[in-house]
């Protein structure tokens, strides 16, 4: 922006138009579609489901609006809204159900009785001339004595000591898997010596002697750095490692090679 005097005057803002008011094109005296607010019939359950303009008014609060019913007011009738009835013997007639015994309410049997009532009174002055002691001792001594029932001999069983059958079952079923595990042990084994192979005693001779030879050879090079003190380079330490590394495998390729028999994959 270039300097000026007249760019240090503040203008004034310019006031923005304000929108039209929305107004809605419905008119607010009637109810909203499918409104349930302030319903007084059970029948119809929401209001202005077509969206009219003009409803017609309630049919209760335009001729009773005020105190009381007029005189020359004639309601129609109210259609309910599931035709028929709940009684029972009705839908025995139409054939929608059949009367069973099943139906009498089971639950009335097991019900208690009823507490008495304040009114009523309990018998009083009952008495009896039963001597109950005497009676009790009467019953005793006419009761005939328990009979003890006799344990039968087991050792007298046609099966007794013999071996039961789910015991055979379950001992033919072990040998069969003991069988079964052999078996696939003898076949693992198989398949692993047909993967092997025998030296014979010249190729014996022959790796024993190669062996020896590399031992030497590298016995000799690691001797030169057995003198040393110090390993001022990290090429002499790690040279002098490999060198034990080596002459390490070499001597347990030496112990497996002094077996009589040596087998090796095919």
């Amino acid at each position: 922006m270039e300097e000026s005097i007249y760019n240090i005057i503040i203008e004034d803002p310019i006031p923005q138009k304000r929108q039209k008011k929305y107004k809605s094109q419905f008119p607010g005296t009637i109810q909203p579609s499918y409104s349930t607010f302030g319903n007084q019939s059970n029948v119809i359950q929401v209001k202005n489901i077509s969206g009219d303009y003009q409803l017609s008014s309630n049919r209760y609060t335009s001729e009773s609006g005020t105190i009381g019913k007029a005189k020359t007011q004639q309601l129609s009738p109210i259609k309910p809204r599931i035709m028929g009835t709940n009684n029972l013997d009705e839908w025995i007639e139409k054939g929608s159900l059949v009367r069973s015994q099943e139906l009498v309410h089971s639950h009335r049997n097991k019900l208690k009785p009823l507490v008495p009532k304040s009114i009523e009174k309990p018998t009083m002055g009952l008495q009896s001339n039963r001597n109950f002691i005497a009676t009790n001792k009467i019953d005793i001594i006419l009761q005939s004595p328990k009979q003890i029932q006799e344990q039968p001999n087991w050792l007298n069983k046609k099966d007794y000591g013999q071996i039961p059958l789910y015991l055979s079952q379950i001992k033919d079923q072990l040998q069969q898997s003991y069988l079964q595990e052999q078996d696939y042990a003898k076949k693992q084994l198989e398949a692993q010596n047909d993967q092997l192979q025998l030296l014979s005693e010249e190729e014996l001779q022959q790796i024993r002697e190669g062996l020896k030879q590399r031992y030497d050879e590298v016995n000799k090079q690691y001797q030169q750095y057995t003198h040393l003190k110090k390993f001022d380079t990290v090429g002499l330490k790690r040279r002098k490692e490999q060198f034990e590394k080596e002459l390490i495998q070499l001597e347990k390729d030496m112990d497996k090679m002094k077996k009589q028999y040596v087998f090796v994959e095919k």
